[in-house]
């Protein structure tokens, strides 16, 4: 939980709407996002924290079915998936290769180091708000989005 916490308020500081009210109306008894971006227009990001400690999580498959639960839970409601980003402290390289595989999400892996770094160099940039499209890649390329907010 407190994971999740400091992840969220990692994405409040990147000043996205960590929509709590929808969240919770979206979610259901079996299928509970963890955190909810609004961008408005009917269009959200899913955040998933997923902690070392929390068994199967290096499994893909069983996070992927997980992440397609939230996923259809989203299209039911006519909502547009800009993104689905999971986030954890590492991802074994055959994570990383499965998730590559995967042609059903626009899934981006991030390192909770990584979105640390990204925080503290926003902080400094001219940006307002994070220009989410640089969460284009499927391992997020921390160097790539730290020379973009620097310019």
């Amino acid at each position: 939980m407190k994971f999740e916490e400091l992840t969220s308020n990692i994405f409040k500081g990147l000043v996205f709407n960590v929509d709590e009210k929808f969240k919770s109306k979206l979610n259901t008894k079996k299928d509970m996002m963890d955190i909810l971006l609004n961008l408005n227009n009917q269009e959200i990001i899913i955040i998933e924290c997923k902690t070392s400690k929390e068994r199967g999580y290096n499994k893909f498959s069983s996070v992927s079915r997980q992440l397609k639960s939230y996923q259809n839970l989203a299209l039911k409601n006519d909502l547009r998936i800009v993104k689905i980003l999971l986030v954890a402290p590492e991802f074994s390289d055959d994570f990383v290769t499965d998730c590559e595989m995967d042609t059903e999400m626009n899934l981006s892996l991030i390192t909770a180091s990584t979105l640390s770094n990204i925080f503290e160099a926003f902080k400094v940039s001219k940006y307002n708000e994070f220009p989410h499209v640089l969460f284009r890649d499927v391992v997020i390329n921390e160097v790539r989005i730290l020379k973009a907010l620097s310019k």
